[in-house]
């Protein structure tokens, strides 16, 4: 009995933590004007969407795990790419179809902080997507914004 009850409290302190070098990275931008604002919660910084939201005119579009996404990033050449869109499945009916184009400019990537437990980084993005606006066109226009984007285990 002593033995179960070692080995349930072992399992249980193992399982309940993340494991080492898996954390949410946060990206929070907002345009000059401040009319749009793109926030994203990322796994691992580059591993993919866990959730984003586009807000213009404070109209929202969101986005979830259930969306298809590419994330490419190399903070030493000031690289940070975010592609999203529907599962294929969702693109055979155009009207449920959406999609997220973003990416760093990469001259002003700023790295703040970078060690193996913590990130944090500004820049400039542009980023264009599905018009989320009703009696818009079918995408926006490119919009940039100023951007933070953390990430602490």
């Amino acid at each position: 009995m002593k033995k179960i009850i070692i080995c349930s409290l072992l399992i249980l302190a193992l399982t309940s933590f993340k494991s080492v070098g898996s954390a949410t990275a946060h990206l929070t931008c907002k345009s000059e004007s401040g009319r749009t604002t793109f926030k994203a919660e990322i796994q691992d910084i580059d591993e993919g969407i866990e959730k984003a939201e586009l807000t213009i005119d404070g109209v929202k579009l969101n986005f979830t795990e259930d969306e298809s996404s590419n994330i490419v990033f190399d903070s030493k050449n000031g690289v940070y790419t975010i592609v999203i869109e529907s599962k294929s499945q969702l693109q055979k009916d155009f009207s449920k179809f959406k999609f997220l184009k973003f990416w760093a400019i990469p001259k002003t990537f700023k790295t703040i902080i970078e060690n193996n437990t913590e990130g944090k980084y500004e820049f400039k993005a542009r980023l264009y997507s599905t018009e989320p606006r009703k009696g818009k066109d079918l995408q926006t226009p490119e919009i940039e914004m100023n951007c933070n984007l953390e990430y602490k285990i």
